[in-house]
Parts: structure tokens; sequence; C-alpha cells
């Protein structure tokens, strides 16, 4: 089942600056957001929408959009799009081709003779203004609104509270117009605002907020099974295709297969996609794809590799954004997007067994888009904008995220295969979009040495640990590299290729390795999973069980680091 789509769209103008609009766009979000996290509906907003952007997401939200709400600059024959009006007629057109819209609120000035036509385009409902309105009248009639909206009100309910509100002190009458209402209506209103619907739509009146939930996509009962021999088949024949572009090992077998008219082999495609990955990923791809037993556990893996691909581009985000913050102390993190960040930073023990790891990736797309931070990984842009428009990637999260509370129940043995194919085919959709992973490298730092004869410049000795080609006899080893500039100590890095350190990122504190901590040799990796009592607690990323705890007395550099990043991000609010 398609989500319906609630769609808000605000431009501002930096000549004539409406400073409230951003507070209006937290207050409905602040509504909206519990309950689209409950898939009873996608919620998307744009906080700069252009007629570019309007056109484009009406046209990728095909009838899926049930309520579009504008605020900004407006009048009788137009909307003030960050790039200049918008008319008033081509919107109309626009929005009438959403055949299950519902409400139509435009939150600008004097935007009563738009209604016309948008009832004539059929619009069912719309909220507009009969004269011009103040920034905190706007926002405060909307707050109401949506609170009340969000509360299980009618349409119609919502709108007369949000009335009452505004004329509490007044006394006046609450100003909803049916069609025959549009003519002769004198503009000595008190209250800005009125509903109005078209005679056939009055029974729009009554609608309220979708309430059925999308979230539960794992069938039951369905009896799938893999034919013989295809366990594991369609995952590497998934990711091999979705890394080529990344992967020489990859593409050179998939080229040379071609020249011969002939398809690669299975077992050469497994290793060279094993080892295209960073080490956290291709282990946990390694356990899934040397084994084709049928269990529990192979449900459980399919699952760990989910879970590590979004943990490991949370931290990547993270990590660019506490370095954006660094180099501008003066950035602002929005409210909405900085809960987030907060719930993820006070995480407890049991919170941290079933955190969402996209939520958290999703604000962080928002943090980009709003403070302009280039992305170090650029794919992500992409990403981003497909996890919005593509159906059958968010319907992949979704499983995903449902099957990892499945595993902590007892799924019955008839159920295990079933669930199994069903999450293979979900973790193929995911990768779908997830090839640029093979693309980055992630390498442990753990010394570096300065090199310098006299008129010569220097160079960087990196005593390090590439993380990844797992599979190799000896897994991974330390190296020691020369390099015309330098990294960081004791860190883990991602960089785009391992030919150069330069650009990278350092992804610790949130990833730690304890064997450059130690001095020791290979590399023993942990993700950060929460704190308590002043501590920080890791988890190992090969096993997803063994706890690595941080604190004054134990590795005391990484908790200060930690300590820096809390420190940022509430100045940042």
């Amino acid at each position: 089942m398609r989500p319906p789509v609630i769609f808000l769209a605000f431009a501002n103008d930096q000549d004539a600056h409406l400073p409230l609009l951003e507070a209006e766009r937290k207050a409905i979000k602040g509504h909206l957001i519990p309950l689209a996290s409950q898939q009873y509906f996608q919620l998307f907003d744009e906080s700069t929408t252009s007629r570019e952007d309007l056109i484009r997401y009406l046209s990728e939200f095909n009838d899926r959009v049930v309520l579009f709400h504008y605020a900004g600059h407006a009048d009788s024959d137009q909307i003030i799009l960050t790039n200049g009006g918008a008319d008033a007629g081509g919107v109309a057109q626009a929005l009438a081709l959403q055949d299950n819209l519902k409400l139509v609120f435009l939150n600008g000035c004097s935007t009563y003779e738009q209604v016309k036509a948008l009832l004539a385009q059929g619009v069912d409902a719309v909220i507009a203004t009969r004269v011009p309105i103040g920034d905190g009248s706007a926002m405060e009639f909307a707050d109401v609104f949506y609170k009340s909206l969000t509360t299980q009100h009618t349409l119609e309910e919502a709108f007369r509270m949000a009335a009452a509100n505004y004329l509490m002190e007044k006394g006046e009458n609450v100003g909803i117009y049916r069609g025959q209402g549009l003519e002769g209506q004198e503009e000595t209103e008190e209250l800005p605002w009125g509903l109005y619907t078209a005679d056939e739509a009055a029974e729009t009146l009554s609608w309220k907020l979708p309430r059925e939930s999308a979230a539960s996509l794992i069938v039951r009962g369905a009896g799938f099974r893999y034919q013989t021999g295809t366990v594991n088949q369609k995952i590497i024949e998934t990711l091999a295709n979705s890394i080529a572009p990344y992967s020489e090992a990859v593409r050179d077998l998939i080229e040379n297969a071609r020249r011969r008219d002939r398809s690669p082999k299975i077992r050469d495609l497994r290793v060279a996609v094993i080892d295209s990955f960073p080490t956290p990923l291709g282990t946990h791809l390694r356990k899934l794809l040397l084994s084709e037993e049928i269990s529990t556990e192979r449900l459980r893996r399919i699952v760990n590799v989910y879970r590590v691909s979004a943990e490991l581009l949370a931290y990547t985000l993270l990590s660019q954004v506490w370095d954006a913050l660094q180099e501008n102390p003066d950035l602002r993190i929005p409210e909405d997007q900085l809960v987030h960040l907060q719930a993820f930073l006070n995480l407890d023990a049991a919170q941290a067994q079933t955190y969402d790891f996209v939520q958290l990736i999703r604000a962080l797309g928002d943090v980009y888009e709003t403070l302009k931070i280039p992305y170090f990984i650029k794919e992500f842009s992409d990403l981003r904008t497909a996890f919005y428009q593509d159906e059958s990637l968010q319907k992949a999260y979704q499983f995903l995220e449902e099957m990892r509370a499945e595993l902590r129940a007892t799924i019955t043995a008839d159920e295990i295969e079933s669930f199994c194919v069903q999450a293979e085919d979900h973790l193929c959709e995911l990768f779908k979009h997830l090839g640029f992973s093979a693309k980055y490298k992630l390498v442990t730092i753990k010394s570096i040495e300065v090199e310098k004869r006299r008129f010569e410049p220097p160079s960087y000795r990196h005593n390090m640990v590439i993380l990844d080609r797992i599979t190799a006899a000896f897994g991974v080893l330390d190296e020691v590299l020369n390099f015309d500039s330098h990294t960081e100590n004791d860190s883990v890095v991602l960089v785009p290729t391992e030919d150069t350190l330069s650009p990278f990122l350092n992804l610790s504190p949130f990833i730690v390795d304890e064997n450059a901590l130690l001095g020791q040799q290979n590399s023993k990796v942990f993700f950060y999973r929460y704190s308590n009592d002043g501590n920080l607690y890791y988890q190992l990323t090969d096993n997803l069980k063994d706890i690595l705890i941080v604190g004054d007395d134990r590795y005391p550099q990484i908790k200060r680091l930690m300590d820096d990043f809390r420190r940022l991000i509430l100045q940042a609010g």
C-alpha cells in the first residue's frame, strides 16, 4: 500500500523576510511527525520551495498527496516561491491532478481569490485568507489547526478550533463557506481565514488524517520458498551489479565473463563482492553469503547487513556535521532536526537495542540541506531523493526494521524460510541504491611519523590498516605507507580511495579501533552505542555482542572527543 503524502511547502524572501515562517514549519512538523513515524502517511516538507520543486514533487507524489500546505508571501493571483511568483491558475491545475487531495491550505496574505480556481479544478477543500495576515497570527493559526487535526478532529473541527483561538477575544463567527458562498462576500470579516468547499465535496468537512498504518510489510503464512540452489544467488548478483561501477574486481569478473559469452561464477563474484565493502559491512556479508543454511540465524544475518549499513552511513554523516560546525561556529541546527541528534546522544542501553538509525540519517540529511553542507559522500544526495520518491526503497527499509522487531520475539519454524526469502528480496532492493558503499575505503590510522630531508618537502609515514578484503588468507594487516599529507592518530577514517588519504573524514569517536588505541597489530573495530553514568558503550562490529566501555580512566581521549561533540551540538541548537 502506498502511503498518502502530506506536502508542506515553505518559501521565504530575503528582502521581505518572514521571521516566524521557520517557527510555523517546526510547529506543523512537530504535530505531524509522531503520526508519520507510525507510517500513517509520509510527511514531506520543503523549506525553500521553487516553482521547479513544486512541479517536480507533485509529479513524483502522483495521486498520493492528501494535504498541501503553503506558507509564505502571496496575493490574490500568485504564491511567491523562492525564484518568483507562481501563477494561481497554474498551481490550481497542478494540485488538481492529485486525485486524492482533500485540502489545500494557503497560509499567505489575501489568497481568497485563488479559491475559485482551486474549487473549479476539483479540489475538495481550501483554507485561504481574505486579507493580509500577520506573521505571528499565521504561525499560531496553523499551529492550533494542525494540533487539532492530529488529535483525531475532523477538518471542520480543526478549523473551528484554530478560528476560536484567534477570535476568542473578538466574539466573531467562524467563516466556513460553501461553493455558493464565494460570490458577494465582503472583505470585512474579523477572521482572516475561511474554509471553503464545493457543494459536491461537503463531506470533506468530516475528513480526518489517515490512521491506517502502512508499517506492517511482513507477509505471514505465504509459504515463500527458495528454488533449489538459489540461496544467496539473488543477493550476490544484485550486489555485484550495484557495485560494479565502483569495484574494479567485480567489474573485471563481469566483463571477462561477458567476453566469453557466459555468466560470472557465483563463487568468484561472492568473494569479490565481500572484499569490496568496508570491513564492518563485509564481515556481515561474509557471514550471510558463506552459508546456505535456512534458519533464524540466516534471517538475523540479513537484518544485520541492513543494520550495519545504516549505522555506517549515519556515523559518516554525523562526523561531517561535526566538521562543519567546528569550521563555522555560527551554524545553527534547526530545532526539529536537533531533537533527533539529542535523542541519539541520550540513548540508554534499552533504547539502543531498538534504535532506528534511518530516522537519524533522514534528520541529518535535513541538516545538510538546511545548512548547505556539501556531502563528503556525494552519492547521498541521490539516495536521499530516492528515499522520498521510490516506494520500493521505503518498503525495504520498513520491512527490515519490522523484521528487527520480529527477531526479538520467537519466530515459528514454519515461517522461517518464507521470512528469509522476503528479507532477502528487500535487502536486494536496498542495495540497488547502496552500491556506492564499495567506492569508499575505511582505514584505521594508528600512528603517523614525519619524514623530512633537507631541501625536500615532508612526507608522512602512516602505520595503518585498510579495512577491506576480509576473505584474504591473513585477513586485514598492518601496513606502513607514505603520503604527502597526514590524517589523524588513533582514528578510523573514510577515504574515497586507498591510493590517497586526501580528502579524509575522521569517524572517531563514533567508530573506534581498540587495537589502534592499544598500539597492537591488526584491527578491532567498535561502533558507538549509548552512554551511561559518564561512560560510553561500544559494540564490536564483528559479532555485534562484545562491549567496550570508554571512560575517564580508559581511553580518555575518546571520551574527550565525545564530550566535545556533545558540547558543540548543544551550542548549535
